[in-house]
């Protein structure tokens, strides 16, 4: 998780009823008729790249726009991030099918709190002005990633069981805790040093201490953003 995101994440006590993104080929995207109005504050901005939202309610943003700076209609999209400030969206541009046109990213966050930040990424291909699908951490994570208690030199270990991979094991001691580590309140999706879109997911007990984190790496596939690679790393103990 990178460095802003990971200190507010633990240092905010409001908690926000937070869900997973999901891959959805059919995302709602609206178009607007007139251009956004040239007054409105955008939330942020990014080189030529702005995002406006036309409602706030409940603390949430909500009908995101997107003005690339060109003189075109404003695209509204059926998203939503927090008001708060700290959470703006985050926008980036990166060639990720290799047409030699970047496509627009953005990272916007839906939830977060004390052990809690779920974020979404939004990927747009600007030639047609559409959403990309992009395929969703959380569920890729639990269908590849299991943890098991193992009993080995008479003790009992916890290990992470990633599909096709050597199990971790993990910091935790199950005779301390009566538990197994579980996925959903940590989703941090970014764009990583090799300007790929990544995701962390943490893997978390019932009192929010975070054991290990699950991550993935997209590539482009057919029109879709799909999972290419996925590793599991223990928390230094």
């Amino acid at each position: 998780m990178n460095h802003r995101r990971k200190m507010t994440v633990f240092a905010t006590i409001l908690l926000l009823e937070a869900t997973g993104c999901a891959f959805n080929p059919g995302a709602s995207i609206q178009k607007s008729t007139p251009s956004v109005e040239a007054s409105v504050a955008p939330l942020v901005q990014e080189g030529k790249i702005s995002l406006y939202a036309s409602e706030e309610k409940d603390g949430l943003y909500h009908n995101i726009a997107i003005d690339e700076g060109q003189g075109e209609q404003a695209q509204h999209y059926d998203w939503e991030t927090v008001s708060n400030p700290g959470y703006e969206p985050m926008i980036h541009e990166q060639d990720l099918n290799g047409d030699g046109q970047a496509e627009i990213i953005v990272i916007t966050t839906k939830g977060y709190g004390t052990g809690v930040y779920i974020s979404e990424a939004h990927v747009i291909e600007p030639k047609q002005q559409t959403e990309v699908a992009v395929e969703d951490a959380l569920a890729y994570t639990k269908a590849h990633v299991s943890f098991s208690v193992v009993h080995k030199s008479g003790k009992s270990l916890v290990n992470a069981n990633v599909t096709d991979q050597p199990a971790v094991e993990l910091p935790l001691d199950p005779t301390d805790r009566n538990e197994l580590p579980q996925f959903g309140n940590i989703i941090d999706y970014h764009v990583g040093e090799d300007q790929t879109l990544t995701a962390e997911v943490a893997a978390q007990l019932a009192d929010g201490e975070a054991v290990g984190t699950a991550i993935l790496h997209y590539r482009w596939d057919e029109g879709t953003m799909k999972v290419s690679q996925i590793t599991f790393e223990a928390v230094a103990s």
